[in-house]
C-alpha cells in the first residue's frame, strides 16, 4: 500500500500462505526511512528463524494494517494466479504447433 502522510507505518509479522496470513504482530515502525530500515532488518532476522515474514504496510492503526496486509495477500494470490493461468494459456499452443511435448524431452541412454 502506498505511503500516506496521514498513516503511520506498522510492522506486519506472521506467515503468508498465499491468500492466507496468520498474523503474529502489529507493531507500529518508525516514520524515519533509515530508522524503520534497521527495525525492518532486525525483525526480519527473527521472522525468519520461524518462517515468517514482515512486512510494512500504511494504516490509521493496527487493526486496519492487518485488515489491509489481509487484503493485500487475497489480492497478490489473484494476480498470481491470472498470471499463471495467462502464462500457461499462451505456452500450451505454442508447445502443440511445435511438436514438442514432455514426452520428446526424454534422453534414453543406451
Amino acid at each position: 500500500m502506498a505511503p500516506s502522510p496521514r498513516e503511520p507505518p506498522f510492522f506486519v509479522v506472521g506467515q503468508w500462505s498465499g491468500a492466507d496470513i496468520e498474523v503474529w504482530a502489529v507493531q507500529e515502525a518508525p516514520r524515519d526511512d533509515s530508522e524503520r530500515s534497521e527495525m525492518w532488518e532486525e525483525y526480519c532476522l527473527e521472522a525468519e528463524e520461524a518462517f515468517g515474514s514482515v512486512e510494512v504496510v500504511y494504516a490509521a492503526s493496527a487493526g486496519e494494517a492487518e485488515v489491509n496486509a489481509r487484503i493485500e495477500a487475497v489480492q497478490t494470490a489473484a494476480r498470481i494466479r491470472r498470471d499463471l493461468t495467462s502464462t500457461s494459456r499462451q505456452a500450451s499452443p505454442r508447445n502443440r504447433s511445435s511438436g514438442v511435448g514432455s514426452r520428446h524431452l526424454m534422453t534414453h541412454y543406451y
